[in-house]
Protein backbone atom coordinates (compact mmCIF):
# COMPACT_ATOMS: atom_id res chain seq x y z
CA UNK A 1 0.00 0.00 0.00
CA UNK A 2 1.13 3.65 -0.52
CA UNK A 3 1.90 5.53 2.36
CA UNK A 4 2.27 8.80 3.59
CA UNK A 5 5.56 8.27 5.93
CA UNK A 6 5.68 11.77 7.37
CA UNK A 7 2.50 13.37 8.98
CA UNK A 8 0.69 15.17 11.52
CA UNK A 9 -1.31 12.42 12.55
CA UNK A 10 0.35 11.15 15.41
CA UNK A 11 3.10 11.82 18.64
CA UNK A 12 5.69 10.03 17.23
CA UNK A 13 5.24 11.07 13.67
CA UNK A 14 5.91 14.44 15.01
CA UNK A 15 8.95 13.30 17.21
CA UNK A 16 10.45 11.76 14.00
CA UNK A 17 9.42 14.45 11.79
CA UNK A 18 11.23 17.28 14.43
CA UNK A 19 14.32 15.50 15.10
CA UNK A 20 14.77 14.50 11.19
CA UNK A 21 13.89 18.36 10.61
CA UNK A 22 16.35 19.91 12.54
CA UNK A 23 18.95 17.51 11.49
CA UNK A 24 18.51 18.11 7.57
CA UNK A 25 18.51 21.61 9.02
CA UNK A 26 22.07 21.35 10.68
CA UNK A 27 23.33 19.35 7.64
CA UNK A 28 22.33 22.08 5.11
CA UNK A 29 22.40 25.12 7.05
CA UNK A 30 18.31 25.77 6.13
CA UNK A 31 17.03 29.26 6.49
CA UNK A 32 14.72 29.58 9.91
CA UNK A 33 11.14 28.31 9.78
CA UNK A 34 8.79 30.54 8.07
CA UNK A 35 6.23 32.54 10.29
CA UNK A 36 3.00 30.86 11.39
CA UNK A 37 0.37 30.45 9.00
CA UNK A 38 -0.86 34.13 8.06
CA UNK A 39 -4.07 35.35 7.19
CA UNK A 40 -3.98 35.74 3.87
CA UNK A 41 -7.17 36.15 1.10
CA UNK A 42 -7.56 37.90 -1.95
CA UNK A 43 -11.17 39.62 -2.20
CA UNK A 44 -10.67 40.31 -5.46
CA UNK A 45 -9.63 36.89 -6.46
CA UNK A 46 -12.31 35.31 -9.44
CA UNK A 47 -11.93 31.81 -7.35
CA UNK A 48 -12.66 30.56 -4.31
CA UNK A 49 -12.53 27.70 -1.74
CA UNK A 50 -15.62 25.83 -2.37
CA UNK A 51 -15.55 22.48 -0.75
CA UNK A 52 -13.29 19.08 0.34
CA UNK A 53 -13.87 15.41 -0.67
CA UNK A 54 -12.37 13.32 2.09
CA UNK A 55 -11.90 9.54 0.91
CA UNK A 56 -12.72 7.14 4.30
CA UNK A 57 -13.40 3.24 4.18
CA UNK A 58 -16.19 3.54 6.53
CA UNK A 59 -18.16 6.11 5.98
CA UNK A 60 -20.58 5.39 8.89
CA UNK A 61 -18.01 5.49 11.45
CA UNK A 62 -16.50 9.17 10.54
CA UNK A 63 -19.82 10.48 10.37
CA UNK A 64 -20.43 9.52 13.94
CA UNK A 65 -17.32 11.10 15.18
CA UNK A 66 -17.80 14.01 12.74
CA UNK A 67 -21.63 14.40 14.55
CA UNK A 68 -20.85 13.43 18.34
CA UNK A 69 -17.34 14.50 19.21
CA UNK A 70 -16.80 17.32 16.92
CA UNK A 71 -20.39 19.02 16.32
CA UNK A 72 -20.59 19.04 12.91
CA UNK A 73 -24.56 18.68 11.00
CA UNK A 74 -24.74 16.59 8.11
CA UNK A 75 -26.61 16.58 4.81
CA UNK A 76 -27.31 13.08 3.75
CA UNK A 77 -25.80 12.08 0.46
CA UNK A 78 -26.72 9.63 -2.14
CA UNK A 79 -24.91 6.60 -4.06
CA UNK A 80 -23.83 7.80 -7.65
CA UNK A 81 -23.85 5.64 -10.76
CA UNK A 82 -20.24 4.93 -10.77
CA UNK A 83 -20.06 3.56 -7.65
CA UNK A 84 -19.32 6.53 -5.41
CA UNK A 85 -21.35 7.24 -1.99
CA UNK A 86 -21.44 10.49 -0.55
CA UNK A 87 -21.94 12.46 2.97
CA UNK A 88 -22.11 16.25 3.06
CA UNK A 89 -21.02 18.72 5.95
CA UNK A 90 -21.99 22.25 4.42
CA UNK A 91 -21.64 25.60 5.72
CA UNK A 92 -23.65 28.91 5.57
CA UNK A 93 -20.98 30.31 3.29
CA UNK A 94 -21.89 27.98 0.50
CA UNK A 95 -18.57 25.77 0.95
CA UNK A 96 -18.20 22.20 2.15
CA UNK A 97 -16.64 19.19 3.24
CA UNK A 98 -17.81 15.54 1.58
CA UNK A 99 -17.08 12.41 2.78
CA UNK A 100 -16.66 10.03 -0.20
CA UNK A 101 -16.26 6.06 -0.01
CA UNK A 102 -16.68 3.44 -3.15
CA UNK A 103 -19.61 1.09 -2.72
CA UNK A 104 -18.97 -0.81 -5.57
CA UNK A 105 -17.28 -1.08 -8.86
CA UNK A 106 -17.30 1.84 -11.11
CA UNK A 107 -14.98 4.80 -13.38
CA UNK A 108 -11.90 5.87 -13.35
CA UNK A 109 -12.40 8.00 -10.56
CA UNK A 110 -14.31 5.67 -8.32
CA UNK A 111 -11.11 3.34 -8.85
CA UNK A 112 -8.68 6.27 -7.82
CA UNK A 113 -10.68 7.08 -4.59
CA UNK A 114 -10.70 3.32 -4.11
CA UNK A 115 -6.68 3.85 -4.30
CA UNK A 116 -7.12 5.95 -1.66
CA UNK A 117 -8.97 4.19 0.51
CA UNK A 118 -7.13 1.12 0.44
CA UNK A 119 -3.94 3.78 1.40
CA UNK A 120 -5.49 4.57 4.60
CA UNK A 121 -7.74 7.47 3.13
CA UNK A 122 -7.59 11.25 3.49
CA UNK A 123 -8.32 14.59 2.04
CA UNK A 124 -8.79 13.48 -1.92
CA UNK A 125 -9.15 16.88 -3.09
CA UNK A 126 -9.65 20.77 -2.88
CA UNK A 127 -12.46 22.26 -4.82
CA UNK A 128 -12.60 25.54 -6.06
CA UNK A 129 -15.67 27.38 -7.12
CA UNK A 130 -16.73 30.92 -8.47
CA UNK A 131 -16.05 30.85 -12.73
CA UNK A 132 -18.00 29.02 -15.13
CA UNK A 133 -15.98 26.10 -16.19
CA UNK A 134 -15.56 27.61 -20.30
CA UNK A 135 -14.00 30.80 -17.84
CA UNK A 136 -11.21 28.31 -16.22
CA UNK A 137 -10.06 27.64 -18.79
CA UNK A 138 -9.80 30.75 -20.68
CA UNK A 139 -7.63 32.14 -17.26
CA UNK A 140 -5.76 29.18 -18.03
CA UNK A 141 -4.73 30.46 -21.10
CA UNK A 142 -2.93 27.38 -22.43
CA UNK A 143 -0.10 27.60 -19.68
CA UNK A 144 -1.31 23.80 -18.71
CA UNK A 145 -3.24 22.74 -21.69
CA UNK A 146 -3.78 19.29 -19.48
CA UNK A 147 -7.03 21.08 -17.89
CA UNK A 148 -10.44 19.47 -19.63
CA UNK A 149 -13.91 19.35 -18.73
CA UNK A 150 -16.77 17.18 -17.50
CA UNK A 151 -20.29 18.62 -17.98
CA UNK A 152 -22.90 17.49 -16.72
CA UNK A 153 -27.27 18.38 -16.32
CA UNK A 154 -26.32 19.30 -12.15
CA UNK A 155 -22.45 20.97 -12.50
CA UNK A 156 -19.54 21.12 -15.11
CA UNK A 157 -16.01 20.56 -13.54
CA UNK A 158 -12.68 21.33 -15.19
CA UNK A 159 -9.56 19.23 -13.71
CA UNK A 160 -6.47 17.38 -14.59
CA UNK A 161 -6.30 13.82 -15.70
CA UNK A 162 -5.08 11.07 -12.65
CA UNK A 163 -1.31 11.04 -12.56
CA UNK A 164 -1.36 14.82 -13.87
CA UNK A 165 0.78 17.11 -11.19
CA UNK A 166 -1.87 19.12 -10.20
CA UNK A 167 -4.91 16.59 -10.13
CA UNK A 168 -5.40 17.51 -5.97
CA UNK A 169 -6.82 20.50 -7.47
CA UNK A 170 -10.70 20.98 -9.66
CA UNK A 171 -12.78 23.25 -10.34
CA UNK A 172 -16.74 23.17 -10.23
CA UNK A 173 -19.65 25.29 -10.95
CA UNK A 174 -22.61 24.17 -9.53
CA UNK A 175 -25.92 24.48 -11.90
CA UNK A 176 -27.99 23.14 -9.25
CA UNK A 177 -28.55 21.06 -6.14
CA UNK A 178 -31.23 20.08 -3.36
CA UNK A 179 -31.89 23.01 -1.14
CA UNK A 180 -29.98 23.07 2.42
CA UNK A 181 -32.08 22.65 5.42
CA UNK A 182 -31.36 24.93 8.37
CA UNK A 183 -30.47 22.04 10.23
CA UNK A 184 -27.75 21.04 7.55
CA UNK A 185 -25.85 24.58 8.12
CA UNK A 186 -26.12 25.05 11.94
CA UNK A 187 -23.35 22.88 13.36
CA UNK A 188 -22.93 22.61 17.17
CA UNK A 189 -19.34 23.56 17.08
CA UNK A 190 -19.89 27.09 15.45
CA UNK A 191 -18.59 26.30 12.13
CA UNK A 192 -19.52 28.53 9.09
CA UNK A 193 -17.22 27.87 6.41
CA UNK A 194 -13.97 27.09 4.98
CA UNK A 195 -10.60 28.78 5.95
CA UNK A 196 -7.66 27.12 5.13
CA UNK A 197 -6.73 24.17 3.27
CA UNK A 198 -3.44 22.37 2.97
CA UNK A 199 -2.04 20.72 0.00
CA UNK A 200 0.92 18.60 -1.18
CA UNK A 201 1.66 18.35 -4.75
CA UNK A 202 4.97 17.57 -6.77
CA UNK A 203 5.29 20.49 -8.07
CA UNK A 204 4.29 23.23 -5.83
CA UNK A 205 5.97 26.53 -7.53
CA UNK A 206 3.62 25.22 -10.73
CA UNK A 207 0.09 25.02 -8.78
CA UNK A 208 1.42 28.42 -7.18
CA UNK A 209 1.89 30.19 -10.48
CA UNK A 210 -1.44 28.77 -11.62
CA UNK A 211 -3.91 29.77 -8.79
CA UNK A 212 -2.00 33.45 -9.72
CA UNK A 213 -3.39 33.56 -12.93
CA UNK A 214 -7.15 33.42 -11.06
CA UNK A 215 -6.08 36.44 -9.06
CA UNK A 216 -4.88 34.35 -6.36
CA UNK A 217 -2.06 36.18 -4.25
CA UNK A 218 1.14 34.83 -3.08
CA UNK A 219 2.36 35.58 0.61
CA UNK A 220 5.05 34.02 0.96
CA UNK A 221 6.24 30.57 3.00
CA UNK A 222 4.01 30.14 6.04
CA UNK A 223 4.13 27.28 8.96
CA UNK A 224 1.38 24.86 9.96
CA UNK A 225 1.13 24.32 14.15
CA UNK A 226 2.25 21.10 13.59
CA UNK A 227 5.11 21.26 11.84
CA UNK A 228 4.32 21.59 7.99
CA UNK A 229 5.44 24.77 5.93
CA UNK A 230 4.19 25.61 2.87
CA UNK A 231 3.45 28.81 0.54
CA UNK A 232 0.30 30.85 1.44
CA UNK A 233 -2.00 31.72 -1.58
CA UNK A 234 -5.02 34.04 -0.79
CA UNK A 235 -8.06 33.13 -2.78
CA UNK A 236 -11.69 34.44 -2.03
CA UNK A 237 -12.45 33.97 1.42
CA UNK A 238 -9.51 32.02 2.39
CA UNK A 239 -6.13 30.92 1.70
CA UNK A 240 -4.68 27.47 -0.35
CA UNK A 241 -1.46 26.62 1.14
CA UNK A 242 0.94 24.79 -1.02
CA UNK A 243 3.26 21.68 0.09
CA UNK A 244 5.70 20.24 -1.50
CA UNK A 245 5.37 16.74 -1.44
CA UNK A 246 8.72 15.40 -2.44
CA UNK A 247 10.02 17.70 0.88
CA UNK A 248 7.28 16.05 3.03
CA UNK A 249 8.23 12.63 1.87
CA UNK A 250 4.74 12.07 0.87
CA UNK A 251 4.02 9.00 -1.29
CA UNK A 252 2.72 9.98 -4.57
CA UNK A 253 -0.64 7.48 -3.95
CA UNK A 254 -1.52 9.04 -0.60
CA UNK A 255 -4.37 11.88 -0.05
CA UNK A 256 -2.88 15.23 -0.48
CA UNK A 257 -5.22 17.05 1.41
CA UNK A 258 -3.34 17.35 4.54
CA UNK A 259 -5.47 20.07 6.65
CA UNK A 260 -8.41 21.71 6.77
CA UNK A 261 -9.08 24.37 8.66
CA UNK A 262 -13.06 25.87 9.16
CA UNK A 263 -14.33 28.87 10.56
CA UNK A 264 -16.26 29.43 13.68
CA UNK A 265 -18.13 31.68 15.42
CA UNK A 266 -17.38 30.26 18.90
CA UNK A 267 -14.52 31.71 21.30
CA UNK A 268 -10.96 29.33 21.01
CA UNK A 269 -9.76 26.77 18.82
CA UNK A 270 -11.16 22.71 18.52
CA UNK A 271 -8.88 20.61 16.79
CA UNK A 272 -8.81 16.92 16.10
CA UNK A 273 -6.88 14.15 13.85
CA UNK A 274 -9.06 12.01 11.75
CA UNK A 275 -7.53 8.37 11.90
CA UNK A 276 -10.28 7.24 9.69
CA UNK A 277 -9.14 9.64 7.19
CA UNK A 278 -5.32 9.40 6.58
CA UNK A 279 -4.51 11.29 9.51
CA UNK A 280 -6.59 14.36 8.02
CA UNK A 281 -5.97 17.56 10.37
CA UNK A 282 -9.08 19.16 11.18
CA UNK A 283 -9.36 22.40 12.93
CA UNK A 284 -12.65 24.74 14.16
CA UNK A 285 -11.25 28.26 14.39
CA UNK A 286 -12.99 31.35 15.11
CA UNK A 287 -12.21 34.58 13.70
CA UNK A 288 -10.31 36.31 16.56
CA UNK A 289 -7.77 33.35 16.91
Amino acid sequence: MRRRTVFVGSVAAIVSLTLTSAARSAAAQSPPDPPAAPECVAPEAHIRLDHVPIAVADIGALAERLTTGFGFSLKPGRRHENGLENLHIRFRDGSALELMTVSGPGDALARHYADLVADGGGGAYLALGGLPADSVLAFAGGVEPGLGVTRSAAFDWAGFPIGHPLHAVFFIDVHSRPPDLPEHLEHANGARGLRAVWVAVEQPDRLVAFLERFGGRDCGRARHPEHLTGRAVGVRGGTVYVVDAGVWEADPGSAPVLSVTVSGDRPGVRSMVLGEAGGLWLEVISPGN
